[in-house]
């Protein structure tokens, strides 16, 4: 039997001695990127405190939350996308929250109307009544210890679209960021339908056909008044909560409004937005604001509908996420996002806020 050099023995004892190395020292980089993300889905290094306002017959309930060590600062009311939402949007909003927050800016984000700790039904909404309640948390946010009332704004998502330029109409808001909005209720369906279909594989010439079956199925049972239960006799698969949420807007469309909203805004969009057409929406807001020097829109490439990577993150819905992105998503935290655009909305805001 061949016996090993002598000579041979301390050079396996370091190869031994580099490999554990290697593997300790990989063990720990996996663990701080671990922590890394899960830290964002903590608020450990903010001050919170609830608050309670009511829009109308329903007492809400949100958290304000502000960075720590900041005298004053800006503060982004958040205002959600379509859905039962809860203040944090099940906590998916907690790391971009964070990077606000590392950039000197509070937030307040609520339940929406029975969900949470909010009384109501937010599906008895419609986009007016949604108004109306941002309206009634900016003045609360307003009113509150410790807050300038001269540096209070808004921020929202997708549905916000169709909210924030009616109420940055009414208001003085400090500014005003809205990300993945769309101008027009039904050309948003339209497109959506559009995506999915295309997801599936359907023909273009089918995906015509159908699109444009289901704009006329849908105009005539949504864009005039109609008995509900005309409605479900032709939409059984609809639930009937959500069938009059539709009814009550259906035919929004905030092109009216954009042109009146007072203040800075920053319109902002992912390129690769499987849900609203960026390019689309993008050049009607620039028409849209004609020009005017403090609004602004933005194109983020490799992003997707609020603003996370593309294509990991780009589903049309969160619920379609599989347990491993899902995992993904919370062991990367900030960094599911388009970090770029996450810093030049913050910069924008400090600058908007600063110049108000």
């Amino acid at each position: 039997m061949p016996t090993i050099p002598p000579t041979l023995f301390p050079l396996r004892r370091r190869a031994r001695i580099l490999i554990a190395a290697v593997l300790v020292l990989s063990a720990a980089i996996t663990a701080l990127l671990c922590f890394s993300g899960l830290r964002d889905f903590s608020l450990e290094s903010a001050t919170t405190r609830t608050l309670t306002f009511h829009a109308g017959p329903d007492r809400l309930s949100g958290t304000l939350i502000l960075p720590r060590d900041v005298a004053a600062p800006p503060v982004a009311l958040f205002v959600h996308g379509d859905g039962p939402q809860d203040r944090y949007s099940d906590d998916g909003y907690l790391p971009f929250i964070n990077q606000l927050l590392d950039q000197g800016i509070g937030v307040f984000t609520w339940d929406k109307p029975g969900v949470g700790r909010s009384a109501g039904n937010w599906l008895d909404q419609s986009m007016q009544d949604r108004a109306a309640e941002a309206m009634a948390a900016y003045l609360r946010v307003r009113s509150e210890p410790g807050v300038d009332a001269a540096r209070v704004g808004f921020l929202g998502f997708s549905q916000a679209g169709w909210v924030l330029p009616i109420v940055a109409s009414r208001a003085q808001p400090a500014f005003t960021v809205i990300i993945g909005g769309a101008v027009n209720w039904r050309d948003q369906g339209a497109y959506y339908t559009r995506k999915r279909l295309q997801a599936q594989g359907v023909a273009d010439d089918e995906i015509a056909r159908r699109l444009a079956s289901e704009r006329t199925s849908n105009d005539a049972l949504f864009g005039e008044p109609r008995p509900l239960a005309d409605v479900l006799a032709a939409r059984p698969d609809m639930n009937p909560a959500r069938a009059r949420y539709v009814q009550r807007n259906y035919l929004s469309d905030a092109s009216g409004w954009i042109p009146k909203m007072h203040g800075p805004v920053l319109a902002v969009w992912g390129e690769m937005d499987p849900n609203v057409d960026a390019a689309v929406n993008a050049e009607r807001y620039r028409l849209l604001f004609a020009g005017a020097p403090d609004k602004r829109v933005m194109l983020v490439p490799d992003a997707g509908h609020v603003l996370l990577r593309a294509p990991q993150f780009n589903d049309q819905i969160v619920s379609d996420w599989t347990l491993w992105k899902k995992l993904r998503f919370m062991l990367l935290g900030r960094a599911a996002y388009v970090q770029p655009a996450v810093r030049d909305i913050a910069n924008w805001i400090k600058q908007a806020a600063a110049d108000h």
